[in-house]
């Protein structure tokens, strides 16, 4: 099997961290921002609390989404048409659908180069492009949790921003930016890295994970790593259209697992250990 999908990853060690947003940095967030005491009133923060611990295992996670030029190749080897790459509910979906592609690629300039991370994909089409690149290379590719995907983001200090604890509009593409679309992965790096080296992880495109929407605490046994299904799954990161507020470690969206979008993406994490034979 091919090597050459590899994408550049970031190894992400073994922890124990707080998940959700804590008491005190909802404090300084309101203090803060108008918009956030506002949000506070009208419970959006519930979403983020109780603050909890959480332990994670050692994974890589991808330094930026893919990109329009990474997921082509997926379409080009015909993906969309090998039953084995989806989920149950996926393979219904894509029938019903009749989907040969990502809804977007083809409606605009913003989707056109190559280096720009695809949008227009469904939970279903990430998880199936993750199961392809895993043949393809012989690795175990997949889409992180939420809990993976925040603490990469936010690194061992815990900070709400991937590079520290206030907004910067200069580290991110968020709609006070007045950008208007997707910029190419990595345009903001290095100064919106997160600890691990990571790109673009607010800002830019909202990214899909693995997990359904659930209330904290966090549990992975729970259920919400289950796979197959129609609930709706966790979104992180913020996006080029999001409010700045979005763009944080904590913030949680969601969306039902079909639901497609043009501020909307993926990155793939990877297994520590390679797919057995």
């Amino acid at each position: 099997m091919s090597n050459s999908l590899m994408p550049q990853l970031s190894y992400i060690p073994d922890s124990t961290f707080p998940m959700g947003i804590s008491t005190c940095q909802l404090e300084e967030l309101v203090q803060a921002d108008a918009e956030a005491a506002c949000w506070e009133k009208s419970g959006r923060f519930d979403r983020e609390q109780p603050c909890h611990e959480v332990d994670i295992r050692s994974f890589y996670l991808a330094k930026t989404c893919v990109t329009v030029a990474d997921y082509r190749r997926f379409v080009d080897e015909q993906g969309y048409h090998h039953r084995s790459w989806w989920t149950s509910s996926g393979w219904e979906w894509r029938q019903t659908e009749n989907r040969s592609g990502p809804a977007f690629v083809a409606e605009g300039s913003r989707n056109n180069p190559d280096m720009l991370p695809i949008v227009g994909v469904t939970w279903y089409e990430a998880t199936a492009y993750c199961r392809w690149l895993s043949h393809r290379t012989g690795r175990l590719f997949r889409l992180p949790t939420e809990a993976e995907w925040e603490f990469s983001a936010r690194g061992p200090n815990g900070h709400l921003y991937p590079w520290g604890s206030s907004f910067r509009s200069a580290f991110c593409n968020t709609r006070s930016g007045n950008v208007g679309h997707t910029l190419p992965v990595g345009t903001r790096s290095p100064l919106g890295d997160s600890p691990f080296g990571l790109q673009d992880m607010v800002g830019n495109v909202s990214e899909w994970t693995s997990s359904q929407f659930r209330p904290y605490p966090y549990v992975a046994t729970d259920g919400r790593e289950v796979m197959e299904g129609e609930s709706e799954r966790t979104t992180r990161g913020g996006s080029w259209f999001g409010p700045d507020l979005r763009a944080r470690t904590t913030s949680r969206g969601m969306n039902v697992p079909w639901f497609c979008d043009d501020d909307l993406g993926f990155r793939v994490a990877m297994s520590e250990w390679p797919v057995q034979s």
